[in-house]
């Protein structure tokens, strides 16, 4: 227990300042969250039949809708400062942890009176992950009672509603993109380079994680017709669309990319969603086929999000297995 006490106090000394920035910035966010749901909620009990989810006049409501719109708004750009929070904590943090120790020679020394530079590097980083898992978590929670409040009707666990940007995917974002910084740093040695070079590494690394992602997700996806002459039916609302296309008059669905492919053109749809090629088409009955979306249905969210958390946690495992290798293998100067 000493020992992790001691290593905590020597982890937040030799960067004090950037975890003092990070736990004010989290603070100041998190506040900020929690009030614009207090307002969104109190909003809504003072006025309940005027603010959404209820439907109102707007002419009997106008103050009350002006209020609640503005609110909303700045509440719903808060939920990207949660979204974008791992990545800049991971560059601010985690590029420097083990930069900062080989470019001011204080690495070289611990290692050469160290048995293990692995356990030395575990211990380095014990600290900065504990800290970064409080500090995101509590973003996590915020960002949950922030989106229950922009959307009280819906049920936020079976819903893609703002995904990735509130619950506990944004701390596994954090743990993976904490240790890719980490590794940068190891490689680089000097902490402005490092801090540079990880924030492009990161956004080649996690871009490329989402593009897999994004075709992962296609095979999950279940077609849905659109019927716009009774909205929502078609469709959970906490589905999360992947892509749109049609379902032709022979059974057969295609993207809107492959139909062009064809050469084949959409001018009409009515509001059954049914598509024809022509007025005339329309006229006559031709039908070409049923507007449809490919969508992920909300039941699945939690699985969802359990794996696309777990790719970001690997990610992050990888990193830290590499700067094993790389502090493993660097000569002391």
């Amino acid at each position: 227990m000493t020992a992790a006490l001691t290593w905590g106090r020597l982890g937040f000394r030799q960067q004090r300042w950037e975890l003092i920035l990070v736990a004010l910035g989290v603070a100041a966010t998190a506040i900020a969250m929690l009030w614009f749901a207090s307002q969104l909620n109190g909003l809504r009990a003072a006025s309940p039949g005027c603010v959404p989810p209820a439907a109102a006049e707007f002419g009997s409501c106008e103050a009350a809708l002006n209020a609640y719109s503005q609110i909303e708004g700045l509440a719903d750009n808060m939920l990207l400062l949660s979204f974008g929070a791992p990545f800049g904590i991971g560059v601010l943090l985690g590029a420097p942890l083990i930069a900062r120790e080989i470019d001011a020679g204080t690495a070289q020394l611990a290692w050469s009176i160290g048995r293990s530079r692995v356990s030395w590097l575990l211990r380095r980083i014990a600290f900065i992950a504990l800290f970064v898992v409080v500090a995101l978590g509590v973003l996590a929670v915020t960002s949950e009672i922030l989106a229950a409040a922009l959307a009280p009707e819906r049920n936020l666990g079976s819903d893609f509603a703002w995904f990735g940007r509130r619950g506990w995917l944004i701390v596994a974002r954090g743990l993976g993109a904490l240790m890719l910084g980490m590794l940068v740093g190891a490689l680089i040695g000097r902490v402005l380079p490092a801090i540079l070079a990880a924030a492009l590494v990161m956004a080649l690394v996690f871009t490329g994680l989402s593009f897999a992602q994004d075709r992962w997700q296609e095979g999950l996806t279940e077609t849905h017709r659109m019927n716009y002459s009774e909205a929502g039916s078609y469709l959970d609302s906490g589905a999360l669309v992947i892509n749109t296309g049609l379902e032709l008059a022979s059974g057969e669905v295609v993207t809107w990319s492959e139909l062009n492919e064809r050469g084949l053109e959409v001018s009409y749809v009515d509001e059954q969603g049914r598509l024809f090629a022509s007025e005339q088409d329309m006229q006559d009955g031709n039908l070409l086929g049923y507007d449809v979306e490919f969508a992920i249905p909300g039941a699945r969210y939690a699985g969802v999000v359990a794996a696309v958390g777990a790719a970001s946690v690997g990610v992050g495992l990888l990193a830290l297995g590499l700067t094993a290798v790389v502090v493993g293998r660097r000569r002391p100067v």
